[in-house]
């Protein structure tokens, strides 16, 4: 229900003048009797003046006024504000009833009491001092009726300040004065008022009758000079008697009957709370976690709202209990999951990690025998350094021979040249010589003929004759024979010459190879100069990935022992999440033993 609607405020405003009237229209009339005693109406005058004057007061005081005392109060009770606190409403609504009670009953019966007895002093020429003892009574009956009025309000207002107490149930309560009752003073207050209240108004009729009498006997007295003295005051003791006969049962009803019922309504009020706190007791003994149903401003309120909040807390451990023991299941079967893929892992991890230590081994002797071979290379390269060195002082000192071998056979080919010249000189000696053997021939054979027309003087001439012929033919045989020697020196000479000059290219063809391989050698000496270079560096990066190597060698030589303990270690793992799993199933099993309400 919404406790806060204009709606239902007004709905309860009702209730509440419904339980004002059921405790206060019993007793207006007898109330309005006594008042009228007090003020010295009584018998038919007394009935008169209640029938004539208490209807309006009912209408004016009895419905009208609490009606809107209680719907004000209410609405300034229930309806929330901007500013509320937790605990504030409550307080607000735990004062309600006893506020209503104080400002509809006191109020209304103190302001009835003086409503009544001024007409009533007024019509039947009473003094109007009498007006005040009327009043005096009207307060007492509020007084006494403001109990049971306030304890019928609360029980009407204590669903709603149940509920305000279910929606705050940590809320403190800070509250005091006459408002907030305590049983610590409320109960022996409540008698006393109430029997002050009564033992006032008995008096107030007692004495106002005993004071009329009074005056009435003594005008009887003065009027009779005594003669009747006697018979005067027992017609009068009669009266008084006859009349208070009637009167004190009411006063003695409302003395014994009004805090009868208030000490029964707040004994009612006490065994319902302590009830209520009970219940909760045995129902947390039993496992049942409930609230108490009670919520007031005394002790026994005080102790329903300690023991909502010890509940509250203790609500909270079967929650968290079992919300906890799922967890804990949860977590224990991801547990156990993650245990096994992680044991599979590992176990494949165990095994790549031999694979690796194996692979490492032969990576750590590979990189082992590459450093052997950078360091052969590194030797290699450096006899290649010294090779490309010697090679280039080689070629130096060749082409150095070669450009002196040039020269000589260039000097050769000079001379092969002049040779040839000098040959080809000879030829025309020897041409010439030729000539001369041949004209030598001829002059011979002229002389044969000659000396042959001489006869015997010429005989001699002719011998001289054929001999220089035999001279001159031998001479051309000669000559021919050099002839030719010499063609074949000129043509060796030439082909020497030729040779020379094709040497001389060749030599030159060389020089410019020699050259050229000079420079290839030198860059090729460069280059194994860098080579060495770059070997020694290659050589020093073997030698520092072979200490990385054999570090990872042993990191991965430690991770497989670590690799082996965690394995052990996941056995106990398991064994933890098996205890785990035993330990949340117990307390699953004890968290279900509380019913939470």
């Amino acid at each position: 229900m919404d406790t806060s609607d204009a709606k239902f405020v007004g709905s309860l405003s009702r209730r509440g003048l419904g339980i004002f009237m059921s405790r206060v229209l019993p007793a207006a009339p007898i109330a309005a009797y006594l008042n009228g005693m007090t003020v010295g109406v009584a018998g038919q005058d007394g009935l008169l003046a209640v029938g004539a004057v208490l209807p309006f007061i009912i209408l004016g005081l009895g419905i009208a006024y609490p009606y809107l005392v209680l719907r004000f109060l209410m609405r300034s009770a229930l309806l929330p504000r901007q500013d509320d606190r937790p605990g504030d409403r409550l307080a607000r609504i735990l004062r309600l009833p006893w506020r209503g009670a104080f400002y509809s009953s006191v109020f209304a019966w103190t302001m009835g009491g003086f409503a009544f007895a001024l007409p009533v002093c007024l019509y039947f020429d009473k003094p109007l001092n009498r007006v005040v003892i009327g009043t005096i009574v009207g307060v007492c009956c509020g007084v006494v009726l403001m109990f049971p009025i306030g304890l019928g309000l609360e029980k009407l207002l204590f669903p709603v300040a149940l509920q305000e107490r279910k929606a705050h149930p940590n809320a403190l309560l800070a509250g005091g004065g006459v408002f907030w009752p305590r049983q610590s003073w409320f109960l022996p207050f409540t008698f006393v008022a109430s029997l002050l209240a009564t033992v006032m108004l008995g008096s107030s009729v007692v004495a106002v009758k005993l004071m009329n009498y009074r005056e009435a006997l003594r005008a009887e007295i003065t009027a009779d000079g005594g003669g009747h003295s006697a018979a005067k005051l027992q017609e009068l003791g009669s009266t008084l008697f006859t009349e208070l006969a009637f009167a004190l049962p009411w006063v003695c009803g409302l003395v014994l009957i009004l805090p009868g019922i208030t000490a029964w309504l707040l004994a009612r009020r006490q065994a319902e709370g302590a009830a209520a706190v009970r219940v909760a007791i045995e129902g947390l003994a039993a496992g049942r976690i409930t609230a108490p149903e009670w919520v007031s401003t005394d002790e026994i309120g005080e102790l329903s709202a300690q023991l909502n909040n010890l509940l509250s807390r203790l609500r909270q451990i079967p929650e968290t209990l079992h919300s906890s023991a799922t967890r804990l299941v949860a977590a224990g079967k991801d547990l156990t999951d993650a245990n096994s893929e992680q044991e599979q892992s590992l176990n494949q991890q165990a095994a790549a990690i031999q694979e690796t230590q194996v692979t490492s081994q032969e990576i750590k002797q590979t990189s082992q025998m590459t450093a052997e071979r950078a360091e052969a290379m590194l030797r290699v390269a450096k006899r290649a350094e010294e090779l490309g060195h010697e090679g280039e002082a080689a070629i130096e000192q060749s082409m150095v021979g070669l450009s002196a071998f040039q020269q000589f056979v260039e000097a050769m080919q000079e001379k092969l040249n002049r040779l040839a010249e000098s040959a080809s000189q000879i030829g025309d000696i020897t041409e010439a010589v030729k000539d001369m053997a041949d004209q030598s021939n001829l002059l011979a054979v002229n002389a044969a003929i000659e000396a042959a027309r001489a006869g015997e003087e010429g005989k001699g001439f002719a011998v001289l004759a054929r001999e220089v012929r035999a001279l001159a033919d031998q001479s051309v045989k000669s000559t021919t024979r050099i002839r030719n020697i010499l063609n074949e020196v000129i043509e060796a000479i030439e082909a020497a010459a030729t040779m020379a000059a094709q040497g001389s290219r060749d030599i030159a063809d060389g020089l410019d190879q020699m050259r050229a391989s000079s420079n290839s050698l030198r860059e090729l000496s460069r280059l194994s100069q860098e080579n060495s270079a770059a070997m020694r560096q290659i050589v020093a990066a073997v030698s520092q990935q072979n200490a990385g190597i054999s570090q990872i060698f042993g990191a991965i030589a430690d991770l497989s022992q670590i690799m082996d303990s965690t394995l052990k270690r996941l056995e106990s793992t398991q064994q933890a999440t098996g205890t785990l799993h035993a330990v949340s199933t117990e307390v699953s099993e004890m968290a279900r033993r509380f019913t939470v309400n």
